[in-house]
């Protein structure tokens, strides 16, 4: 065993709310050495979070009490240390790399002003003093170390003038600003589609090498575990249910828990869970014929120039009734700006969309276009509104379409029934729920008013893989007793793959590759979707040989080219 960095013994933590004490840590102990990558898996709610947040130093006190054990980093008590002292800690002893990228940053703020204040932040507490142009050579130094080669033109970007990928950069750049030895990794690949996902995943193992780091990786994606991770340790509410190496985790699990998150990974190849090929009713249901979308906006905001993207471009698809039709691509492929333009948020630029055999235009009112088609977001606690209950979200589409108290009232009691809710969370506002209960709301919100089509925006990818199957469960027979038809956009193939009938893959605003299922996985024809198919993080080693052979070289090469589709 490597000398320790991080060690954790017998930590035991509760909140209390309203006078209530729950327990929510038992006795974890957890060691992170020099040097080394360790990861934390377990699904949501099993106390990540809270262990990540008891050694930062972010535990709101109270609710939270830290009821014993020891938090040690380079052999000294945290718990016991000073306030002061231990927040000269933060950013240059321990730093973490948080979930969103977006949600992380200040969207008025330029991302070299943010990354300053961390370095003046950091010289106060540490009684040192930098001028302007030491601190701002110190950033461009770090985004060069995070392979963001533009630092200048990124350092006067604002966030939302970056890509996911590039803001994930710059999130890492930020944790490593200020020199840690220790660095936390909160989800960092979850907003992210699996290419760029893959492109961090090997920065992060990079970095670890190249600045003498250990790592810390909090997440329940055991494909990331798998590709990152020395150790593992497995958490299940509260408690520390197994620890072993990477090798031993995956191919000889000990406890049930373990064994039961392994088995809940769908397959990227193999026997599929389901099987839809027969389901395919004649009977199109969604027409998509030449259908581009332009967007026109100024260079930048004091420039007179003009430019025009291209999001979606000459996108012929029918989909029929009873299909589950996946959209997959990464992240500005155009998969959002289609599925807008299906639920007539966006108008095409050229082409028609016809649904259930009618052009949009030829739609009275909106009331009648809602009832047919409905979409649910990809972020429950974002989609749902915090200061509503769960009647009052449901009522609103209710009362829109027409629908009186007392139809209100008993619809309300008929929809919680259909997703699996007890009448009870009628009352509820969204914070009260776990997150796959607030999914469960936003599905019954969506079909409220009977649509015949639904647009699943990324539904699962806000959950870990437990709670993932379920709400996938649900999808299923909701389907079966109401004869839906689906549309499915995710950058989750193996998800798609096992839940999708027929799939379209999206490559800079063109569908590259569709077909069925089985087909598209099995024997990908371009060049782009065997790209896709190799980034995808899995759990065995035969998945792993079953992948499409695709070099590093290939991939960028794929990637950078927008000519790869001709």
């Amino acid at each position: 065993m490597m000398e320790p960095i991080l060690d954790i013994s017998g930590l035991n933590l509760s909140f209390t709310t309203y006078g209530k004490r729950t327990q929510v840590l038992h006795d974890v102990s957890l060691r992170v050495g020099k040097g080394e990558r360790v990861a934390l898996i377990g699904q949501s709610g099993s106390g990540k979070t809270v262990t990540m947040r008891a050694i930062i130093g972010t535990l709101p006190i109270p609710p939270a009490k830290i009821e014993g054990g020891v938090i040690q980093f380079e052999g000294r008590d945290l718990l016991q240390m000073a306030k002061v002292e231990r927040n000269r800690l933060k950013g240059t002893g321990i730093s973490i790399i948080m979930q969103d990228p977006l949600l992380s940053f200040n969207p008025v703020l330029t991302i070299g002003r943010q990354m300053d204040d961390i370095v003046r932040y950091a010289d106060v507490r540490l009684g040192s003093k930098r001028n302007s142009g030491l601190r701002k050579a110190t950033i461009l130094d770090t985004l060069q170390k995070v392979r963001l080669p533009d630092g200048a033109q990124i350092y006067d970007a604002y966030p939302m003038m970056l890509s996911g990928g590039m803001r994930q950069r710059v999130l890492i750049a930020m944790a490593l600003l200020n020199k840690p030895r220790l660095l936390i990794a909160d989800e960092p690949g979850t907003a992210l589609d699996v290419t760029t996902q893959k492109e961090i995943l090997k920065l992060l193992n990079q970095l670890v090498k190249e600045e003498n780091l250990s790592l810390l990786l909090i997440t329940h994606n055991l494909g990331v575990v798998r590709e990152i991770s020395d150790r593992v340790y497995v958490m299940e509410n509260g408690h520390i249910v197994e620890e072993a190496t990477r090798k031993d985790i995956f191919e000889q699990p000990r406890h049930a828990y373990t064994k039961k998150l392994m088995t809940s990974v769908l397959p990227l190849y193999g026997k599929r869970v389901r099987n839809f090929e027969n389901n395919r009713q004649s009977d199109p249901k969604i027409e998509i014929q030449g259908v581009t979308k332009e967007f026109r906006g100024k260079v930048s905001f004091f420039s007179k120039k003009y430019r025009v993207v291209r999001a979606v471009d000459n996108v012929n698809l029918q989909i029929e009734n009873g299909d589950i039709f996946g959209i997959a691509g990464e992240s500005g492929s155009g998969k959002t700006t289609l599925a807008k333009m299906l639920l007539a948020l966006h108008s095409p630029t050229d082409g028609q969309i016809k649904i259930d055999g009618r052009p949009l235009s030829n739609f009275s009112n909106s009331r009648e276009f809602r009832r047919l088609i409905q979409i649910v977001y990809q972020n429950p606690g974002s989609s749902l509104n915090p200061k509503r209950t769960v009647t009052q979200a449901l009522t609103v589409p209710l009362k829109f379409c027409g629908y009186d108290s007392t139809q209100i009232k008993s619809r309300i009691s008929e929809l919680l029934d259909m997703v699996d809710l007890p009448k009870s969370y009628a009352s509820m506002y969204p914070h009260e729920l776990s997150g796959g209960q607030k999914q469960r709301v936003a599905i019954a919100r969506a079909l409220s008013v009977n649509p015949k089509i639904l647009v699943l925006d990324e539904p699962t990818s806000a959950l870990d893989v437990l709670i993932q199957n379920t709400v996938i469960e649900l999808l299923l027979r909701l389907r079966e007793e109401l004869n839906l038809t689906y549309v499915f956009i995710s950058h989750d193939l193996s998800l798609m793959r096992n839940f999708c009938n027929r799939v379209a893959i999206m490559f800079r605003g063109q569908i590259c590759e569709q077909g069925e299922t089985r087909e598209i996985f099995t024997d990908p024809q371009h060049a782009y979707t065997r790209a896709l198919l190799s980034s995808i993080p899995v759990i065995s080693e035969q998945e792993e040989q079953q992948k499409p052979k695709v070099t590093d070289a290939e991939r960028q090469a794929v990637l950078a080219s927008s000519t790869a589709l001709k």
